[in-house]
């Protein structure tokens, strides 16, 4: 399948589906036109056999009428015509919704890949801009949205090609009543399509403020313990946040809904509105004849239900085209790293910060810099401050999840930027505030798993946690244990340099002197580029080099 391009999104539903496997897609729209016209074609092959009998047909009619399980068949040709007709229209319709499906499916599974892929390579300070809960919601909501919605283009499909075959059955009647048909038609679809736009609005509106209940969620999972604590917190929090976005929601979904089923049994009517004009005034106007009459009307019945199909379809479709809309405005916030992401972990004997600063938009220009530092192998250096002084944005300088604004980070001489970063970062193992402890041990060689055991033991783990196949048994665990568990991750990596963000902190006085007074300088011997953000005064005295910061700025460096 074609890898997805981002003006492929852009460009609609259906495009983006066609791009993915043209010609399945092709096989798809010939089948269910195939299908659409053998099912119209129904409606002259019935009127045919009902008619009188011209000369013409009277060697195709007028045989013995054979008998299948006791029952006789009339104008058994006819009949064998209108069964096979009906088996082709079945499987073709069929055909055309399978291999729709099946590119609807697999352009999903991709669709979800490539937002993954872009999330990996969208900055750290846009993905935190962002916030993992519109990102969050763009995977599980709007992807699915459009899967939903999917489907129905090969039913409209279907059906369209439906009606115009028995539009032109009918300008075959009578060109008068065609275009009469046709003027009603369009009308009705034209007043039809003007309250859906109001419906959609309100279905979009509904849309945003579904991210903001995803925040919600996310803030009673993580904040569940503060707000079991403070009564009024919770309220508060529940009133100004998620019981006023879910009435908001509720409220535009059932104004949208409101249009939408309106407009919708308006468009079930469409149909019987033409087949009224056609009877009430055609007739009499164009001298119909009742043999022409009868089959116009019975045409047109025939229409409604492609009618009523395409016009039930077209609120999904709708939704589909709010959540197609919702990732294009996502991707058009989503940057993308352009790095070379070839090559092996880029070594570093010494790390330099020449006059390296960072300012964040969004923290009321908020500065870190401009910054000289230098780090070498085999030394330990502590970063130490109050909060907000910038420790925490240093070490992502350092780490190269921030770029700089100005100034270069250079590893030995080379100096960092997008033809490396990718290979600078692969030199890197660091544990944030924040980190994240996946369920496997993803990326470490056979070599590095059969270390585990060892950290599993030496960090307290081993009665708590043990491997199976690169796979910890839990990751149930304590903040100071997860910690703990992170920490041996980061060892098995075997980078480097080494960045702690506060790592101490929730550990107990005995693992904590473990960390400081053992492992530390196991990192050191080892010669790794150590970084540790601390508070912990009392161990200042195990740093090569202790680096003071306030404000955005380093204040001394011993």
């Amino acid at each position: 399948m074609k890898p997805i391009e981002r003006a492929d999104l852009h460009r609609g539903q259906f495009h983006f589906l066609a791009s993915r496997s043209p010609n399945r897609i092709l096989l798809a729209v010939m089948a269910g036109i195939a299908g659409g016209i053998a099912y119209a074609a129904l409606v002259p092959l019935i009127l045919l056999s009902l008619a009188p009998v011209s000369p013409t047909l009277s060697e195709f009619t007028q045989e013995v009428a054979p008998v299948v399980l006791g029952w006789q068949i009339q104008h058994w040709r006819f009949a064998m015509a209108f069964l096979l007709l009906c088996i082709f229209a079945l499987l073709a319709r069929a055909a055309s919704q399978i291999l729709f499906g099946n590119v609807v499916d697999a352009a999903a599974a991709q669709l979800r890949l490539y937002l993954s892929d872009r999330i990996r390579r969208l900055p750290i300070a846009d993905l935190e801009a962002i916030g993992p809960s519109r990102l969050q919601s763009a995977i599980v909501l709007d992807v699915a949205r459009m899967v939903d919605a999917a489907p129905n283009l090969p039913a409209v499909l279907i059906n369209v090609s439906t009606i115009f075959c028995a539009l032109a059955f009918i300008a075959f009647l009578h060109i008068k009543v065609f275009v009469l048909v046709v003027a009603v038609i369009v009308l009705g679809v034209v007043s039809y399509r003007l309250p859906l736009i109001l419906g959609q609005r309100s279905f979009a509106r509904a849309r945003d403020s579904r991210d903001g209940i995803q925040e919600s969620i996310r803030g009673q999972l993580y904040g569940a313990k503060e707000l079991r604590l403070n009564a009024g917190k919770y309220h508060d929090f529940m009133e100004r946040g998620m019981r006023r976005l879910e009435a908001e929601v509720v409220r535009l979904s059932r104004r949208g809904n409101i249009i939408f089923y309106l407009a919708l049994q308006y468009g079930n009517l469409i149909g019987f509105l033409a087949i009224g004009v056609v009877t009430y005034v055609a007739a009499a106007r164009y001298g119909l004849s009742s043999e022409v009459l009868l089959s116009v009307v019975m045409a047109m019945l025939y229409i409604i239900g492609p009618i009523n199909v395409i016009v039930n379809a077209i609120p999904a479709l709708a939704q589909g085209t709010v959540a197609l809309n919702k990732l294009n405005e996502l991707l058009d916030r989503m940057p993308v790293e352009d790095l070379d992401e070839r090559g092996l972990a880029l070594p570093c004997d010494e790390l330099q910060l020449r006059d390296v600063s960072y300012s964040y938009a969004d923290r009321d220009g908020f500065r870190v810099g401009p910054v000289s530092l230098t780090l070498r192998r085999g030394q330990v250096t502590f970063l130490v401050g109050g909060n907000g002084s910038g420790k925490s944005t240093l070490a992502k300088l350092i780490t190269g999840h921030y770029r700089p604004v100005s100034g270069q980070v250079l590893f030995d001489h080379a100096i960092i930027d997008e033809s490396n970063l990718f290979r600078a970062r692969q030199s890197v193992s660091a544990i944030f505030l924040d980190f994240h402890l996946f369920t496997h041990l993803f990326g470490a060689s056979e070599q590095a798993t059969r270390k585990a055991e060892h950290y599993l033991h030496r960090l307290g783990l081993a009665h708590k946690v043990t491997l199976d196949d690169q796979r910890f048994s839990t990751i149930d665990l304590s903040d100071g244990q997860r910690k703990r568990l992170a920490l041996l991750v980061a060892f098995l990596e075997q980078r480097d340099i080494y960045v702690f963000d506060e790592w101490a902190a929730d550990q107990d006085p005995e693992f904590k002197h473990v960390f400081y007074t053992e492992l530390l300088p196991e990192l050191r011997r080892q010669g790794k580029i150590v970084v540790v953000i601390s508070h912990d005064d009392r161990y200042f005295d195990q740093a090569d080099q202790l680096v003071r910061m306030s404000n955005g700025q380093v204040t001394g460096i011993q």
